[in-house]
């Protein structure tokens, strides 16, 4: 698993006086770089070779601007080409957010590919048991 502090700011506030639902998304993303940076060819190569085939945010509670969030990712499914995430977002140790987004390795031709070795491995290491995952 993978995890991430992120510091509300003023800025993420919505009008109601909490973190604006559209906020999470990029904070999720945030999180889930360090284990994407793992698909790069090369440092001087920018494009990730993954296409986000779906991508799902649930709303459990409000989160405010104290005190930090916690983002926790880990490996849902890993298949031949493809592979799952899930997100959780927690202040005072309760899920305010989940998250499920699933990518699909791509080749040179953009079209779905099997994921390497190397890769799968990453992967794997951050494999969830299924019973935890998302309710």
């Amino acid at each position: 698993m993978l995890s991430s502090t992120i510091r509300p700011r003023i800025d993420d506030m919505g009008p109601s006086g909490h973190v604006h639902n559209t906020v999470l998304p990029a904070w999720f993303q945030e999180a889930r770089q360090a284990l994407l940076v793992e698909f790069l060819t090369s440092p001087d190569e920018p494009a990730l070779p993954l296409m986000v085939k779906e991508y799902t945010v649930t709303f459990h509670r409000e989160l405010m601007l104290t005190p930090d969030v916690e983002i926790d990712i880990s490996v849902e499914r890993v298949g031949n080409s493809s592979f799952v995430l899930h997100e959780a977002a927690s202040q005072n140790d309760q899920v305010a957010a989940e998250s499920r987004v699933v990518y699909i390795h791509v080749g040179d031709d953009n079209r779905p590919a099997s994921i390497p070795a190397r890769l799968r491995e990453v992967l794997e290491r951050h494999l969830r048991v299924a019973e935890d995952v998302m309710s």
